[in-house]
């Protein structure tokens, strides 16, 4: 019940922190400068998560197998298709049909 209760105030705190920032600038319009900036979060947090993922195992440098290959199977996918969505789908479906290839 402890770890419910601190998850709960988590999400609360988060949610209120999120919604100060909509009440405070509602009324607003960003420069331009900082809207950009803050439209580019989203894709610098995805690449870190990604890089992350490819580079590291628990700690350590991962050698490299079937996440980079399905990485590069991704990318490709995204450059053709330029949709997220079905890139990360592809890639999700390369490193499964991967592992169960045995590398």
């Amino acid at each position: 019940m402890t770890a419910f209760l601190i998850f709960l105030a988590a999400g609360i705190g988060t949610f209120a922190i999120r919604l100060s920032g909509v009440l405070l600038l509602r009324d607003r319009e960003l420069p331009p400068r900082i809207a950009k900036g803050l439209s580019l979060v989203g894709p610098a947090a995805m690449a870190a998560i990604v890089a992350n993922a490819l580079l590291l195992d628990e700690g350590a440098w991962r050698g490299f197998g079937a996440w980079h290959l399905a990485a590069l199977v991704a990318i490709g996918v995204a450059v053709w298709r330029r949709t997220s969505g079905v890139a990360m789908a592809a890639g999700a479906v390369a490193f499964a049909a991967l592992l169960l290839a045995g590398l």
